[in-house]
């Protein structure tokens, strides 16, 4: 489906700009520690997105408008920068139309909007598979742009696309990267919200 891919991950952008530019503006505080986030990492969790997340912080959150095909949709995103180690954590959430996306297949969705991550990176893809978070539709993918790895997951329930990213040097991922992915949990009220609205 055209139009998912017209949501630019914010984490593409970042990286095209280069992290260091992202992490000025987070001000990461002098006194943190490279091992802090592989300590206890602070979990985010979003009412009105409907997920937890376990993040390093500082984490920024943002509201965008975007115009698509189908008009102006909101991306929420949640973006921790870790300047010591040239990487960068990304959750989002855009809510699309209804109408949009009860004729796709939900798979479909998830898969490209996984490659226009990729493709808006200017990155080579190295994997992709289809996966599930509480039944609903989910694609991993990983790719690389340069020194950079990009690694992520999206979600489509109803008709809100989550997206999971993870940026990193190449070879060096962070030691607390499955946990940030494997963290990431829906509210099921809210889901089932969504999904209604889908069946609607």
């Amino acid at each position: 489906m055209k139009t998912l891919r017209r949501v630019a991950p914010l984490a593409a952008l970042l990286a095209l700009g280069g992290l260091g530019a992202c992490a000025s503006r987070q001000q990461v505080p002098a006194a943190a520690k490279p091992e802090a986030p592989q300590a206890a990492t602070p979990v985010v969790q979003s009412t009105e997105g409907g997920f937890s997340v376990a993040i390093p912080g500082p984490v920024s959150e943002e509201r965008r408008s975007q115009e698509t095909d189908v008009g102006a949709v909101t991306l929420h995103t949640f973006i921790s920068v870790r300047s010591d180690v040239d990487t960068a954590y990304y959750v989002s959430y855009t809510d699309f139309p209804p109408a949009a996306v009860s004729q796709a297949d939900p798979r479909d969705v998830v898969a490209r909007a996984s490659h226009g991550a990729l493709e808006a990176l200017g990155a080579t893809g190295l994997s992709s598979r289809p996966l599930t978070l509480s039944g609903f539709p989910g694609w991993e993918v990983e790719g690389v742009s340069g020194p950079r790895h990009l690694r992520g997951r999206f979600f489509l329930v109803g008709p809100r696309l989550y997206q999971q990213l993870l940026l990193h040097p190449e070879g060096k991922p962070p030691q607390d990267a499955e946990r940030f992915f494997d963290s990431f949990q829906l509210d099921p009220q809210v889901a089932a919200m969504l999904s209604g609205e889908r069946r609607s």
